[in-house]
């Protein structure tokens, strides 16, 4: 007699989420998330996932009610240890995942199916070194450059959207008329609807730039108000409150996200800080006798930072010289 074969359990979970699996599929997932609760971690990151690209759709508010409740209350009937439960559901209900290899981590929010409590203030932080990916409650997409922080409600619930940021993040907003999106920076404030757009606020600059790649964003500060279109750039000065709005090839500001940093006759002691956050070391250099060199080039992430330095050598007159996470520069 031939051995019945088994469903694969991704393709339950993916027709479970769907709200497409039949009786028998149902029952086969719960007594796989009975098996081990790493099954269950699993099941709520793929939940999460689609929850990050389909939030606030009929579709999904229907499942939601419909079958993660059951579940809900299926897992609360299982023979479990009370602090495992709770573990489980705190997992589901507020930061599901964290995972990553390297630099990269990748964080999602979900919209609180399992909780009724009212929204928290979040921070998500990534130290130099490190790059972050996350998902907001209304499923828009944000990438943290290094050295940069994000505060956010775990819900929105207000007539707004309001993040506040420290550094440098790109973001992929989630179009919602009725509640614009706003990100706060220590300085100014940028309006979107629905877009996608870079922001970069480095404590050393005195510059703001945001850099917008779809749909239209404005700027304000104060009493200032400007609009930007697609490949346009704004450079708001912190010290005169001036703005600069200028055309830009948007790639070059927004490949940070993807390991790659490109600059275009830039000043030394501005990739030099580029340096020390992408890879968390410190560069002493006479600053008196390199202020006026400018390079062009591209920075790799996953090379090796004395690779860079061997460029950089090539391009103006240097020595260095790397002892642990400290890198000393001498001008020839």
């Amino acid at each position: 007699m031939e051995k019945q074969k088994l469903p694969n359990i991704s393709q339950v979970i993916q027709k479970y989420i769907l709200g497409n699996a039949s009786k028998e599929e149902q029952q086969f997932l719960y007594d796989w998330l009975n098996k081990n609760p790493e099954n269950r971690k699993m099941l709520f990151y793929e939940k999460d996932l689609f929850e990050a690209s389909q939030l606030g759709s009929e579709t999904l508010n229907k499942i939601e009610v419909q079958q993660w409740i059951e579940l809900q209350n299926r897992i609360s009937r299982q023979e479990l240890k009370p602090n495992r439960l709770i573990k489980v559901l705190r997992i589901a209900a507020v930061i599901l995942i964290t995972f990553g290899v390297g630099w990269m981590g990748h964080y999602f929010y979900a919209s609180g199916v399992f909780s009724n409590k009212q929204a928290e203030l979040k921070y998500v932080e990534a130290t130099k070194g490190q790059i972050k990916e996350i998902f907001l409650a209304d499923g828009t997409h944000v990438w943290l450059n290094y050295d940069s922080k994000l505060s956010f409600p775990s819900q929105f619930t207000a007539n707004n959207r309001q993040v506040e940021l420290q550094g440098e993040a790109f973001f992929e907003v989630t179009a919602n008329e009725e509640k614009p999106f706003l990100v706060k920076t220590k300085n100014h404030t940028v309006k979107v609807v629905g877009t996608k757009f870079n922001i970069c606020e480095y404590p050393e600059s005195k510059i703001i730039e945001t850099t917008l790649v779809e749909g239209k964003v404005k700027i304000i500060s104060g009493n200032i108000f400007k609009d930007l279109l697609p490949g346009q750039q704004s450079s708001f000065n912190t010290e005169t409150s001036q703005i600069r709005i200028s055309k830009k090839d948007f790639e070059i500001y927004t490949a940070w996200k993807d390991g790659r940093y490109e600059f275009r006759n830039e000043p030394i002691g501005k990739v030099f800080k580029i340096v020390e956050r992408w890879w968390d070391v410190k560069i002493n250099y006479p600053e008196d006798k390199l202020k006026n060199e400018r390079i062009s080039g591209v920075l790799k992430r996953h090379k090796p930072v004395g690779q860079l330095f061997e460029l950089i050598k090539q391009l103006i007159p240097i020595e260095y010289e790397i002892k642990n996470d400290e890198i000393t520069v001498t001008s020839k």
